[in-house]
């Protein structure tokens, strides 16, 4: 148990480095910043039912300082008021596409984006989820970052916005995973197709590499469509690049318990590619790295005493830089990790065993979908 429990205590001392080398060495989105050139950038933003956020997701992107943009949105045949909001905001840069059924093979989401990359007439392509708020300085700072990289694709970390006790807790996981267990530091330095990062507030990409790597229709049964656009791109030998926007990018992701817990049950075991032997080695090693130091803690033991200063160490160096409330940082280790854990073994259940993935109204058979790549 000695041995063991020192070898938890060195996993978070790295832990610690690896967040610090994070924070310091990826690029941060910089306010104000302009690029050379401006070529025309065509955003994308698929939306089914999105009445709560649609509006001021587009009227933030009308609102850019960027000279050359339009805004397509793909109204994947929403129920709710969506495709009325987008008529009343009457803006010759804004194109409504109305969605269709998607053909076989494809889900709803890299359908609707296809569509829209279909009318897209601009060199560069944003893809973007249709409750991000852009700060009116956020495509130029985008664009400029990529044509300093000369990356072939730049994807966005955004800021959380967090509302109430169940938020506060499990949406920090997200930065906690990228930051403290990625070396994202390192993996813009390379074109590993493992370490490709992309999300939902934001993948821009050139046109020509987008087509080139065949765009969405490679991806058309992608359940995280998002990142698997990210490791497409380096498994065709060309580069991504992640950048923090968290100055000029915001979203609320989920609003409530509820709809963490169903959102993330949709990918969480697809992300290891519904493979029952890794998601045992996950809960094995959330249980062993996360909550065994916390239970030698409790005895007096002095090695889990240490280890436990250094999750929360990690988690408050994370949380400043992301200013996230800090007596979650100090005390919302464990629950975060049950929540997670929950949501692992529900996504199995639901996505594996049962072969169910639903989300925004469908139903599909999950063994005929992938995380992506």
């Amino acid at each position: 148990m000695r041995f063991l429990a020192l070898a938890v205590l060195a996993f978070w001392l790295l832990t610690l480095g690896r967040t610090v080398l994070n924070l310091l060495f990826v690029p941060r989105l910089r306010p104000r910043a302009m690029p050379r050139a401006t070529p025309r950038v065509s955003v994308i933003v698929p939306a089914r039912d999105e009445e709560r956020s649609i509006e001021r997701t587009v009227r933030a992107l009308l609102a850019q300082t960027y000279p050359e943009l339009e805004v397509i949105v793909v109204d994947d045949r929403s129920t709710d008021a969506t495709g009325a909001i987008l008529g009343s905001i009457g803006d010759p840069r804004l194109v409504a596409v109305n969605g269709v059924e998607p053909p076989a093979g494809w889900l709803g989401k890299p359908h609707a984006l296809h569509l829209g990359a279909q009318r897209a007439t601009g060199e560069l392509l944003l893809f973007i989820d249709a409750d991000i708020i852009y700060a009116p300085d956020a495509v130029a700072a985008a664009v400029a970052r990529l044509e300093e990289s000369g990356a072939s694709m730049l994807s966005l970390l955004p800021h959380f916005e967090l509302h109430g006790f169940w938020e506060h807790v499990a949406i920090p996981n997200l930065a906690v995973v990228a930051f403290t267990m990625l070396p994202l530091w390192l993996a813009n330095k390379t074109r590993i197709p493992l370490f490709g990062a992309g999300g939902g507030p934001g993948n821009l990409i050139r046109r020509e590499d987008y087509d080139a790597i065949g765009g969405h229709e490679s991806l058309k049964d992608a359940v995280v469509d998002d990142v698997a656009l990210a490791r497409l791109v380096r498994r065709s030998g060309r580069r991504s690049e992640v950048a923090l926007a968290n100055d000029l990018i915001s979203l609320r992701m989920y609003q409530g318990l509820r709809e963490i817990v169903d959102g993330f049950t949709k990918n969480s075991f697809a992300v290891l590619n519904r493979n029952y032997v890794a998601a045992a080695v996950v809960l094995l090693l959330a249980l062993v790295c996360h909550a065994l130091p916390y239970a030698l803690a409790v005895t007096g033991d002095l090695i889990g005493l240490a280890t436990v200063s250094l999750i929360v160490l990690s988690r408050v160096v994370l949380y400043t830089a992301f200013r996230y409330r800090l007596d979650n940082a100090l005390f919302g280790h464990i629950p975060m990790m049950l929540i997670w854990g929950w949501i692992l073994v529900r996504s199995m259940w639901i996505t594996g065993v049962k072969r169910q993935l639903t989300w925004r109204g469908r139903t599909y058979d999950a063994g005929k979908t992938r995380f992506g790549d």
